[in-house]
This record gives structure tokens, C-alpha cells and sequence, in this order.
């Protein structure tokens, strides 16, 4: 059997793969283009695929001998479930392995715009530091506030634990009903969500019901004019009312570790706005979590492909 790694990607996924099949990888690290990802798909039986790797049905309906679907990702918005279901496809995705890292950079950036850490990093190399000054980078104490997590999986209960350490209130929106960890978090309807938080920041999977759900109306029912940080993906945000609410302050500020569109060009309007922190989409970017996350994607396509569980060894 052949597999196809579409992304350069720790050497682990390729040692583990090369005891099974045949393995090819894509020579460069850039995104396939969507001819070459047809001509994989055609031809693999298995595939360790990327978040960019956009496995529509448009490039799925090529599909030959393929059989299961890998994809180095906590969600699985790139891929067309439906027909991947339809086709017999087995997918395999990575719920656990971001946690900690995605959980962590939220509060990087949290705490980076809180305290205004890229403005006193400028306003050094720029030389302007004379002498101390009790004005200079003025930033806010986080006790006693209230912190916000919408969507209590995996990554929003790390992170709501951290707030608590931070001796925050913490709140949770989540569609349905949850056990929370700690009897100091509460969860809150939608409406008495919104109005409540200090800062929030967003957790929950790109579906057709997340889809734009931070836009001008919710963000008119934000009474606090809070700071957003969205770990989730670009799209849960409609990108052209948050450009407008961060001009006109109905929103004190945004950290971004996901856009919409994304990349983002560097003439985007959100890249003109003081009160927007942005980062690349690095959330899992730790040596633990990409080594481990190789790892389990390899295991993954060998359970899918062989029945071989290398979990326990």
C-alpha cells in the first residue's frame, strides 16, 4: 500500500510510516495545489493531510484506491464529511494532542494585548525608552473580572482553568449543557454571555451553526466592550464587522490567532489597527505538540489502513 504526507512534517510520521507502505512526501513545504492534491487522492490509499489541504468534493470525487484520511489537525472543517462518508473513507483527526499548546497561546496573546507587551517591544528597539515613566504601556489587573469560553471541549476547559489561576470569573457559552470542572465557573445562556464578559475568547469547531457567529448583532449585545481572542477558525467571526466594531469601539480589542482570509495579506485592514493583536495561526506551534501530533497522525493512518493500534506499544 502507498501513503502521501502532504506537508514537511517531523520525521516521525515518515520513520512509523516506512514500517508499513510505500511512502511519498511532498518535496516542499508549501501547500499542494489542487491538481496535485487530485492526482494523491487518485492514487494513495492513505493520506496524512494538513488544515490547508482543502479535501472537497470537487477533489474527493477523484478519489481511486484511497481509504482513510489522516489529517494533522484538531478539527476537520477541510474535509467534505459527507462525502468522504458516502465514499467509505475512514478520517482520523487529533482532538488531544493541540490542548495544552492552544490553551498556552491563548493566554500569549491574552496577556501580550492585555499588557501591551508588542507596544513596549517597539517603543524599545525604536530607542525612545529615556526614563521610567508611570504612564508608559498602562495596561489593566485581571482579578475580580470576568473571563469568557465559548465552546467548553478539550481546549476551552484548559483555558478556563487557567483563568482561574488568574483569579478571574470565569463564564462558558456551549450549545448544550456541561459538567463543569470547578464549581467557581458557571454557564450561561447566549444573551447573558454576551453581556457579562470582560474578554472571551473562542473555542469551538467552524460548522455551518458557528459560521459568523461573532457579528455586528452579537456584538451589539456585548455590554462590556470586551476583548475578543478567537483560537478557533477565522470564519466563526464575520471579519468585516469586527473591522468595524474595533474603529468604532464596540470592541476594545481582538487577539487573532486565526483570520479570515487567511493567510492575511499584510494591506488587510485589521493590519492598520492598533487594538488588534494577530499571529499566524501558530496556536499549535510548540516542539511537543507538533512531534506528538506527527506521531499520532502516522499511528493514525496505520490503525486505519493495517487495524494495528500502536497506542499501547
Amino acid at each position: 500500500m502507498k501513503v502521501y504526507i502532504t506537508r514537511k512534517l517531523p520525521d516521525v510520521a515518515e520513520k512509523l510510516l516506512r514500517e508499513h507502505f510505500d511512502v511519498d512526501i511532498h518535496p516542499e513545504n508549501t501547500v499542494l495545489p489542487s491538481g496535485k492534491l487530485i492526482e494523491v487522492v487518485k492514487t494513495y490509499d492513505g493520506i496524512l493531510s494538513t488544515m490547508p489541504d482543502k479535501l472537497n468534493r470537487e477533489v474527493l470525487s477523484h478519489a481511486g484506491s484511497l481509504k482513510v484520511i489522516a489529517n494533522y489537525a484538531a478539527g476537520l472543517d477541510n474535509i467534505d464529511l459527507d462525502c468522504v462518508k458516502e465514499k467509505g473513507i475512514q478520517v482520523f483527526n487529533l482532538p488531544d494532542d493541540g490542548t495544552n499548546s492552544t490553551a498556552d497561546m491563548t493566554w500569549a496573546l491574552f496577556l501580550s494585548f492585555i499588557r501591551r507587551i508588542p507596544q513596549g517591544d517597539r517603543f524599545v528597539r525604536e530607542g525612545k525608552w529615556g526614563s521610567w515613566d508611570p504612564d508608559l504601556c498602562m495596561g489593566e489587573e485581571l482579578a475580580g473580572k470576568t473571563y469568557g469560553v465559548v465552546g467548553y471541549g478539550r481546549i476551552g476547559r484548559a483555558v478556563a482553568r487557567r483563568a482561574l489561576g488568574f483569579d478571574l470569573n470565569v463564564v462558558i457559552y456551549h450549545r448544550s449543557p456541561k459538567e463543569l470542572e470547578d464549581p467557581r465557573m458557571r454557564q450561561l445562556p447566549w444573551d447573558e454571555f454576551l453581556a457579562s464578559v470582560d474578554y472571551f475568547s473562542l473555542h469551538t469547531p467552524l460548522t455551518p451553526k458557528t459560521k459568523g457567529l461573532i457579528n455586528s448583532e452579537t456584538i451589539q449585545r456585548m455590554k462590556k466592550r470586551p476583548l475578543l481572542i478567537n483560537m478557533a477558525r477565522g470564519s466563526v467571526v464575520k471579519t468585516d464587522d469586527l473591522v468595524e466594531a474595533l474603529t468604532n469601539g464596540q470592541l476594545r480589542g481582538a487577539a487573532l490567532d486565526v483570520t479570515d482570509p487567511e493567510p492575511l495579506p499584510g494591506d488587510h485592514p485589521l493590519c492598520f489597527l492598533e487594538n488588534c493583536l494577530l499571529a499566524p495561526h501558530v496556536g499549535t506551534a510548540t516542539i511537543e505538540c507538533r512531534e506528538n501530533s506527527a506521531k499520532t497522525a502516522a499511528q493514525n493512518l496505520i490503525l486505519g489502513l493495517k487495524g494495528k493500534d500502536l497506542f499501547d506499544k
